[in-house]
């Protein structure tokens, strides 16, 4: 009951503040840190994976469009479905939740909204590191009451509580009810809570890989953690910087007033999010892109959103491997097997486990770079940072998209600092080095 008292008090002292700032440490999922840790594997294994994660989770993306668009998804009947795939997830934290406290591992996920874990009594639950959370034992747990639909929405009033079902992009599914519970950072010390509400898992049925505890959702959405909380805890701010899967140290996603970890905000080229009514993703107004240096000139309407909410880009933290649309896509490949052979460097169909895969000479190093061409600033992408590597091989990070959308991936986003804005709506970003990042 102290720790409780004295957690409200460190509350209403921060709320009162006028800044602050506070962190969680990022855990690739193929760290060994990581409770999805898959022993050591070969560079073509990891690419393989990392193609695989990235096909899974562009299914999500482009599933939770249609969803939206299709109203008859929201029936009752599905229990406010939201497409999400778990086993997915690329970056992890670590988490404190309930009086008294337990860390609790979830995916951080840009392009989700509700926050959810397994929660007791659990009648079809997967295995996870983390004990089942049980409210019975955190004295600060309550289920969300609700009398009528509209005190719930988007989910569904029954027998008094607010219900909500998670459907899988492989079928499976996880059905539960909304409450409020504190979620505490334990960085920096003192710990600090806050209350809000999120997703308690009863059943989880399909095929889970699981491990994992849950998600920590933060798209646009007034459900997300920043939906919720920017505005009072956050400055409407957070910010990470990812480091390579390989690195030895991790990076921290950062809230509040530290996301400039330190640095001058003129340092930082600012580029709008769109919107898009059929969702909440974090759209970005992509108008070029070029291959070390020369321009695509694309044609403008390329990353257009359209009327149906499908097309446009995002940018998006849970997929590795950029996808491009079919058109764009053939055209940096064409770019880039010209640019290639021009060394005497020629595709290699299959060597290192991608589409696009070539053979990497010894002591070879003029790969190219690539710049995203954004409304407000250009985005410079390092040579390093987009290509994958085997012994003998190598493959640009990128795929082709089987829909209309572009998402920028993680691989991309690696030695660069992201300041997400919610209340301006706009991104922030310059190059950093993420492997000194500090909480």
């Amino acid at each position: 009951m102290l720790n409780l008292l004295l957690i409200a008090l460190l509350n209403i002292q921060l709320s009162a503040a006028k800044s602050f700032n506070f962190s969680l440490k990022i855990v690739h999922r193929d760290s060994p840190e990581s409770p999805l840790y898959p022993g050591n594997l070969t560079s073509v294994e990891r690419i393989q994976r990392y193609i695989g994660f990235s096909e899974a989770r562009a299914s999500y993306l482009t599933a939770s469009i249609s969803r939206r668009n299709n109203n008859s998804a929201m029936h009752p009947s599905a229990k406010a479905s939201t497409e999400v795939w778990l086993d997915s997830s690329v970056y992890l934290v670590k988490i404190g939740i309930g009086e008294p406290v337990t860390e609790y591992w979830l995916a951080l996920d840009t392009g989700s909204d509700l926050t959810w874990i397994q929660c007791k009594p659990c009648a079809e639950c997967y295995d996870q590191v983390d004990p089942i959370f049980d409210p019975r034992s955190s004295s600060s747990f309550r289920p969300v009451s609700c009398t009528k639909e509209i005190s719930c929405h988007p989910y569904i009033c029954e027998n008094r509580r607010c219900l909500y079902g998670i459907s899988y992009a492989d079928g499976s599914e996880s059905l539960g009810y909304i409450a409020r519970e504190f979620f505490v950072f334990t960085t920096p010390s003192p710990p600090f809570s806050f209350r809000m509400k999120f997703g308690c898992s009863n059943t989880a049925k399909g095929h889970f890989a699981g491990k994992i505890s849950g998600i920590l959702g933060m798209d646009l959405e007034p459900i997300s953690l920043m939906g919720q909380l920017g505005k009072y805890y956050f400055s409407n701010k957070f910010s990470y910087c990812l480091v390579h899967p390989n690195a030895v140290t991790n990076s921290y996603l950062k809230f509040g007033d530290g996301v400039y970890n330190g640095r001058p905000v003129q340092e930082f080229k600012k580029t709008p999010f769109l919107a898009n009514p059929f969702n909440n993703h974090y759209y970005l107004d992509l108008q070029d892109i070029s291959i070390n240096g020369k321009r695509l000139n694309l044609p403008k309407d390329t990353f257009k959103i359209k009327g149906n909410g499908h097309g446009g880009c995002i940018i998006d933290s849970g997929t590795t491997i950029t996808r491009l649309k079919s058109s764009v896509y053939i055209r940096v490949k064409d770019e880039l097997v010209a640019y290639f052979a021009r060394y005497g460097i020629h595709v290699a169909p299959g060597g290192c486990g991608a589409v696009l895969c070539f053979e990497l000479p010894r002591s070879f190093n003029a790969f190219p770079s690539m710049t995203y061409h954004f409304s407000g600033g250009d985005l410079y992408v390092e040579p390093e940072n987009c290509f994958l590597y085997s012994v003998s091989h190598f493959a640009p990070a990128i795929a082709e998209g089987d829909a209309e959308l572009t998402i920028l991936g993680s691989w991309h986003q690696h030695n660069i600092r992201f300041i997400y804005d919610t209340g301006l709506r706009e991104l922030s970003f310059a190059p950093e080095e993420c492997d000194k990042d500090s909480p």
